[in-house]
């Protein structure tokens, strides 16, 4: 490994040990002040502490990888076409339709099968 490879290396652990440290440090806050502090701060020295952790974590190679793919995520998402809502009454009737006629074809079948048994055996 050169250098600057050493250098990178040792660079991003320490930003992924900073970031967990930062979480953590939240995660204390809020546990630290359970009895002092509101809730509402206590939430916010929560979040403050992710939010802290994700921006350190964003400046290494994983980080800027994994915020690419959230937002390819996100415009993936924006693709979606929901179904409108007659679509989805349709939809919906059709599955208890079909949910309603197999569980009688099942429920005959249940009852043959019970008398064929009862008529060999009973």
């Amino acid at each position: 490994m050169s250098q600057a490879e050493v250098k990178n290396s040792i660079g991003e652990k320490l930003r992924w040990w900073l970031a967990i440290a930062a979480i953590i440090a939240g995660v204390v806050g809020n546990l630290y002040y359970e009895d002092e502090l509101a809730t509402v701060l206590r939430v916010l020295i929560l979040f403050a502490g992710i939010a802290l952790g994700a921006l350190i974590a964003a400046t290494t190679q994983k980080g800027r990888g994994f915020f690419a793919f959230v937002k390819s995520s996100n415009i993936e998402r924006q693709k979606i076409v929901w179904p409108t809502r007659n679509e989805t009454l349709q939809t919906t009737l059709i599955v208890i339709v079909v949910v309603i006629i197999i569980g009688l074809f099942l429920s005959i079948v249940d009852f043959f099968f019970s008398w064929l048994v009862g008529y060999f055996f009973g």
